[in-house]
This record gives C-alpha cells, sequence and structure tokens, in this order.
C-alpha cells in the first residue's frame, strides 16, 4: 500500500495531520478534502514545479501531486529567480505551484487555482514530454543550489524508505514530530512522509532551534520527535534543556553528515536527564532518504553509522572491484536497496528514462566494518589529496582536528597545502605541533585561518563551495 494511500485511511480522518504557524489544526479529514481540490485542477502524470515551505499549501501540493500520479519536483523556497528560469527551461513543466510573491516572469503561464498563499499556474504551450511510468519525484541532491541535476525517485522508492524507517523508528499514530528541515530536502521530507503515513501529527515550523518561538512550540504541542543535522546538534549542544519541558520528547534523530563525537557524547548526556534517545542515521537523496542507523542499544558505538535499514545491505569493494568480508579492512561503501533512485535527471528528456541503478547505489564513501558488522565511515573518495606524494583523506584531518575541540574545514586550493579553517579563536603553534605530531605530516603543510562561521547550504549543511566563495 503507498504511504499516500495510509493517509485516506478512515481511523485516522479525525486525528490532527498537521498544526499550522497560527497555531489552528488541520485534521486528516480536512487534508484530504484540500489534496482532493488541489487534484481536481491537474491532470493525471504532469510535471508539476513545487515551491517548498514548510506550509500547508506546500504539503496539500506535494500529496496531490501525488495522489494524481503526476510527477512533482519540489524547489528550494528560496531559489533565485535566475535558477529558477533555468529550471523551466529545461523540464518545460505542465504546471507551477508557487507562493504568489514568488511569481515573476512566467507570461507562458497563466492561474487555473488558488489556494492560502499559493497560485497553481498552467502552462499556455505545451510542451511534449515523455514521464516514465514509475517516475514520481524530482529532488536535488543535499548540496545543490539550483543545479538543473535533479535525483529521479520512484513512488515505490519512497514507498519502501517510509515504512522502513516507520518499522525501525517505530512512529505511531500518537507521534507528533516538529519540521526543523526543508521539506525540499529528503531528511526532511522523509520526516513528513513517515509520520503522515501512520496517522501522526506534523507541526508545521520555520523557526530555527535558536529561537524561543521554537521551544515554546515544541512543549505546547507535546512534541515527541525532531530531526537535526549536525549544525542543529551543535546548536542543541549549548542550549539548557533545563529551561524546557520535554517529558514527551521521546528521540531525536540525525542525520546530514558525520556529527562531531564530543557533540553526540555531550548531546546523550543532555539527553540522558530528560529520557530521550538519540538515533543517529546516515542517507542520501540518491537513496530517497536513509540508508543506515544506529540503534540505540548500541549507541556505545557513536562513531559508527550502524547497519543498514531494514531490507537494504551494504558490500564493501576493494580497488579490484573484490568483495571485502573481513573487518577494520577500508573499502568502497556499497548500498543495496529498493528505496536506491532511477537515476538523475539533467533536462525533459531525462524524465523518460528508468531505473538505472537497479538498487545498487555506490555511495562514494570509504567506510569498514567492525566484527559485529557495524558500518564506520572513513571519508569521500573525493577527499583524497596527494601531499608531497603522501595519500591524506581531508575528512580524517578533519576529524582529528575536531578531536582537539575545534570546529573546522579541511581544504586544498594550493598544492602541498592544506588549508584549515577553524571556527573561533586557537592556540596557533600549540595545534601546528599537535596536528604535525599526531599526522605526521610537516607543519609547513597547513595554513590556518579563523573564522566566525561557516557558510551552509539550504540543507543547514556545510557547503564547501560557499566557504571558498566567501572568504
Amino acid at each position: 500500500m503507498s504511504f499516500i494511500d495510509n493517509i485516506y485511511k478512515q481511523q485516522f480522518k479525525r486525528n490532527n495531520a498537521l498544526i499550522l504557524k497560527d497555531n489552528s489544526s488541520i485534521s486528516y479529514k480536512n487534508l484530504i478534502h484540500e489534496i482532493e481540490n488541489f487534484s481536481a485542477n491537474i491532470k493525471d502524470r504532469s510535471l508539476i514545479f513545487l515551491q517548498c515551505q514548510n506550509n500547508f499549501e506546500a504539503i496539500v501540493g506535494y500529496l496531490g501531486s501525488i495522489k494524481s500520479n503526476c510527477v512533482v519536483s519540489l524547489l528550494d523556497e528560496n531559489i533565485d529567480i535566475d535558477s529558477f528560469t533555468k529550471l523551466v527551461e529545461e523540464y518545460y513543466p505542465d504546471y507551477i505551484f508557487f507562493d504568489k510573491k514568488n511569481l515573476k516572469g512566467l507570461e507562458n503561464f497563466s492561474t487555473i487555482y488558488t489556494f492560502g498563499s499559493y497560485f497553481l499556474l498552467k502552462i499556455k504551450n505545451q510542451k511534449k514530454k515523455i514521464l516514465n511510468d514509475q517516475l514520481s519525484l524530482l529532488i536535488s541532491t543535499s548540496g545543490s543550489t539550483g543545479s538543473s541535476k535533479l535525483v529521479r525517485q520512484s513512488l515505490s522508492n519512497i514507498n519502501n524508505n517510509t515504512e522502513s524507517i516507520v518499522n525501525y523508528l517505530k512512529i505511531l499514530e500518537t507521534d507528533i514530530t516538529i519540521t526543523t528541515l526543508p521539506m525540499s530536502y529528503v531528511y526532511g521530507l522523509s520526516i513528513i512522509n513517515t509520520h503522515l503515513s501512520q496517522g501522526a501529527t506534523v507541526v508545521l515550523n520555520n523557526e530555527s532551534v535558536t529561537r524561543k518561538e521554537f521551544w515554546n512550540n515544541l512543549q505546547k504541542n507535546k512534541v515527541t520527535n525532531f530531526g537535526g543535522v549536525p549544525y542543529i546538534y551543535s546548536i542543541l549542544e549549548k542550549i539548557d534543556f533545563k529551561n524546557f519541558d520535554l517529558k514527551h520528547l521521546k528521540y531525536t534523530t540525525q542525520a546530514g553528515g558525520k556529527i562531531h563525537k564530543h557533540t553526540a557524547q555531550n548531546i546523550i548526556k543532555k539527553f540522558d536527564s530528560i529520557n530521550t534517545k538519540l538515533y543517529l542515521m546516515y542517507g542520501a537523496a540518491e537513496a530517497t532518504a536513509r540508508m543506515s542507523y544506529l540503534p540505540w542499544e548500541n549507541i556505545d558505538k557513536i562513531e559508527s553509522i550502524g547497519k543498514p535499514i531494514p531490507g537494504g545491505e551494504f558490500e564493501l569493494k576493494d580497488l579490484n572491484n573484490k568483495t571485502i568480508l573481513d573487518p577494520n579492512i577500508h573499502g568502497n561503501l556499497i548500498y543495496k536497496g529498493k528505496n536506491v533512485c532511477m537515476g538523475y535527471a539533467k533536462n525533459f528528456e531525462d524524465l523518460s528514462k528508468g531505473d538505472e541503478n537497479n538498487g545498487r547505489l555506490e555511495t562514494g564513501d570509504i567506510a569498514y566494518k567492525d566484527k559485529d558488522n557495524f558500518y564506520y565511515l572513513v571519508g569521500r573518495k573525493d577527499r583524497y589529496i596527494k601531499i608531497y606524494g603522501m595519500r591524506i583523506n581531508l575528512q580524517e584531518l578533519e576529524n582529528i582536528v575536531s578531536n582537539f575541540g575545534f570546529e573546522n574545514i579541511c581544504i586544498q586550493n594550493k598544492e602541498n597545502t592544506i588549508e584549515v579553517y577553524i571556527k573561533g579563536k586557537f592556540d596557533l603553534n600549540k595545534l601546528k605541533i599537535n596536528l604535525a605530531n599526531k599526522t605526521r605530516i610537516h607543519p609547513s603543510v597547513f595554513v590556518f585561518e579563523s573564522v566566525k562561521e561557516f557558510s551552509l547550504n539550504k540543507n543547514l549543511k556545510f557547503s564547501y563551495n560557499q566557504k571558498l566563495a566567501k572568504q
């Protein structure tokens, strides 16, 4: 059964599906009513561009598109006009569902329906497109900002990953979550999918966890769980939970990059006092959302990405593409599962393509497994460099500096030089010596610079390209 069919279950109709910004509630019955209204205005198997905000309108547009068997492309609410125009020119959407204040330069479209602050526009001169029968969702990879390269997901991908996440997190009809991430980000979307599929409640929030309004909202609505990327946990690490009533908070989840070990340890220590669990997870847009998780009972393996989600499996390959069976040997991490996406699209012609991955994803990560078959990431294949002939893993270097107590980013811009950007103040000579002793790399290789903040992309994840552009 599709996750969208679950939303229509009779037993959920009186439940609160959504809590809006003004604290009003939307029942499943009312949500279904608006989904049907939206669907009545679009043609089945159309391509729809949806501007994503954590609001009622975007939720209805997304679910209405899925219900009508359309292909929906989820676009960041802050996409700039040039990037948006480029996407329109590359994909020729049949419909656009956008906040009216962001509709510009769309002479080839006419308004056919309004809902709240959103307008549904239909193209005047439709371009013939072939949409693969399995295709359902187009979404950017987590680091993309306006790129025309989108991940192609099938409804089967979404259903499979939704069911798997629901099973291992044991999401119930009585659960209440709150949005902390963009809906256009696979992690944020998966939280919405999993909870609505179970008749649970989603509190639609756009406030940062640094804002008092967020915590008031969380307390008032008796939120049971929420998700966050490492940046959000670096903020939570500094917040005094004693100021809030969090007795209903059962657990939080973390994905979207490797969390610093000391941050995770500090969060777990703080969570112990309020009887809350932390689930560490690993995923990618290409895997619809999640690939693995670390069970709470194994939280002592805090640096591990855990084990594959139900229905998935990992495989490690050496440089000769042979399977690695023994523990503690580094190899290329391969994921297999029904949630692996169909492939990528760069323009409307790619929308006719079938499943190019066949359930197999080369993650691009280097990893190893321990004797208990828990997996650990070592770094990205594309983050290995050579310094004076030595092969160096920049991710591993960042972990070393992090263990010294500093948030940092390591980048190579010049030959035989590693630039280390550190948040806040530090003792230059001491850090140089400690890093050289730990890595056996000559201190002259390192160039250190202090920064106030790191640039983040739309999903609150660090963007190396943005960082370089803003130095």
